[in-house]
């Protein structure tokens, strides 16, 4: 088994508190657990990456509303890229690349039921967490089946800068779509169209949302792909098109709110005949195969990047590389990389 430091240790996240505000380091804790022993059935998996993921806001609330909620005192859910470094279970060999659902540790148990193999000559290992991986699949879905944009429509992705929003910019382009981002800062604005290939991007921080949407969008909105919820969702249905669609993947803006709030200007869906919709990529899990086949093959071909910042340290930077996430920090996919992956 390979070690992750000089001792072997095996770190282990736990929620300390329940967070207000954005999550930060103060709301975790280290803890260092022995190294664990594959039982009968089941493997060892070593992470190389840590998933950086907003919905983990959601899920340490304090709420009992939320499924897989994580509470004071339990290890921080979470999805890794690794290898599996012993296995007792005949499904898995050692060195098998994987994505586990085994938490924020450097080693983790599992029964083999949760991983899902990683073909690495398709794409990096660190891609699998990320536009290879849900945030990828999630947005194809949402734009090749879900949102189905024609050639001239006007496709509007808001956090747009972030793990799904920066796929679904590509994929909406490839629709042959007019695609706006909203993201928060210049840089980021820029690096979309520059970068990305959007046809253009707003920065939500730079005066009034609303105003430069019309500009953007001379012709209404067709489709919201909305990741964020709460103004910037609102500002964007004043200018909904006629039998425009929102499609509600995510509300990042809401998740460390005490009061979750809804769309306030709802009443346009109303004049426009629009249509709002709550999606999840699950419900596609059957077609995972046929989607990455195809990314497979654009990204040999150069058409679709998987864009991701990585954050290099080791488990107990975890509570400061998410606070970062949530600040704003990341373009594309956010990845902890563990020393295990330069081993």
């Amino acid at each position: 088994m390979n070690a992750n430091t000089e001792d072997n240790r095996n770190s282990q996240v736990i929620l300390r508190q329940v967070p207000t505000g954005l999550l930060g380091p103060d709301d975790f804790e280290v803890r260092q657990a022995p190294m664990p022993t594959a039982g009968d059935g089941e493997v060892v998996v070593e992470a190389h990456y840590l998933s950086l993921d907003a919905a983990l806001r959601l899920i340490v609330r304090d709420s009992k509303d939320f499924l897989f909620r994580v509470e004071p005192g339990d290890l921080v859910r979470n999805s890794v890229a690794g290898r599996v470094v012993e296995s007792n279970n005949p499904d898995w060999a050692a060195g098998d690349y994987v994505v586990a659902a085994t938490g924020v540790q450097n080693y983790g148990i599992s029964d083999g039921s949760d991983l899902e193999l990683c073909d690495i000559t398709q794409a990096p290992l660190s891609a699998w967490l990320g536009g290879f991986g849900v945030s990828g699949l999630t947005a194809y879905f949402a734009i090749f089946d879900e949102c189905k944009p024609q050639p001239g429509q006007t496709v509007v992705i808001n956090g747009a800068a972030g793990a799904v929003g920066t796929m679904a910019g590509q994929f909406a382009k490839m629709a042959g779509a007019r695609v706006i981002g909203i993201a928060g800062g210049p840089e980021k604005c820029k690096w979309l169209v520059d970068e990305l290939g959007f046809d253009t991007a707003v920065d939500y921080k730079d005066g009034d949302l609303y105003e430069k949407l019309v500009e953007a969008a001379p012709d209404r909105i067709d489709f919201i792909f909305d990741n964020v919820g709460g103004s910037v969702l609102n500002e964007s249905l004043r200018w909904i098109a006629l039998r425009g669609k929102v499609l509600m993947c995510g509300s990042t803006s809401q998740y460390s709110e005490e009061e979750i709030s809804g769309p306030s200007q709802y009443i346009w869906l109303g004049t426009m005949r629009a249509s709002i919709q709550g999606y999840v990529v699950y419900d596609y899990a059957d077609r995972f195969d046929i989607a990455r086949k195809h990314m497979a093959q654009w990204r040999a071909e150069g058409r679709l990047s998987f864009p991701e910042h990585v954050y290099e340290g080791d488990v107990p930077d975890f509570g400061q590389a998410f606070h970062d996430l949530y600040s704003g920090r990341n373009k594309g996919k956010m990845v902890v990389k563990l020393p295990a992956a330069d081993t």
